[in-house]
């Protein structure tokens, strides 16, 4: 895609060793006025400080975490992407989401804040199978994931894999899946929602 596009905000979600971060870079290399807000690497370093503060695991899993400190993080991802939206940018947001899409207000909410805009919105959901998201994360060896590979059923049951309700594309990433075929389905699908914003029926 050699042109810019129109402003849109692109939620690249789904639990951990789904791929979200190789589509989402994937994406930005293709879109000229794109630009990435990977929750991990623009907030990482300030939450493990924050946990680590407060006598707490950097896992991620826990109450501290998910009551106080998780929603902060969402809140400065939201701030800036509507930030980039009003300066015309196509907003890639790399991160896990799965209460907020599956939560139809918040949903409702964000797209209304994208039409405020007249920017489109498109909500990315990764898939693959419980067995090779734990094989991913074990080959990563990240501390984040500790506690999530050591109480594996318990974190299916947190976070299952499964599609939210707010998803509009699901796309499958199991090894050997086609980044190709994922980066030009995810491109259709934002030509799309960005058309409509012009009144065009696509």
């Amino acid at each position: 895609m050699d042109q810019p596009m129109r402003p849109c905000l692109v939620l690249v979600a789904g639990g951990a060793g789904t791929g979200k971060t190789g589509l989402s870079q994937a994406l930005v290399r293709r879109v000229p006025n794109s630009i990435l807000l990977d929750k991990d690497r623009l907030l990482g370093v300030w939450v493990d400080l924050v946990l680590r503060a407060s006598g707490e695991a950097v896992d991620r899993d826990g109450r501290y975490y998910w009551q106080d400190v998780r929603p902060q993080e969402y809140r400065t991802l939201e701030g800036a992407a509507y930030d980039h939206l009003e300066l015309g940018k196509v907003v890639v947001i790399d991160a896990p989401l799965r209460p907020e899409l599956s939560d139809p207000s918040w949903v409702g909410r964000v797209r209304r804040e994208c039409e405020s805009r007249e920017a489109g919105f498109l909500a990315v959901w990764m898939i693959v199978s419980p067995e090779t998201a734990r094989r991913r994360m074990t080959a990563r060896a990240e501390p984040r994931d500790h506690w999530k590979l050591a109480n594996w059923e318990e974190f299916l049951r947190r976070q299952p894999y499964d599609p939210p309700a707010g998803a509009t594309l699901i796309l499958e990433n199991e090894d050997g899946a086609s980044l190709k075929t994922a980066l030009e389905r995810t491109l259709a699908a934002m030509a799309a929602v960005t058309s409509a914003q012009e009144g065009v029926v696509t």
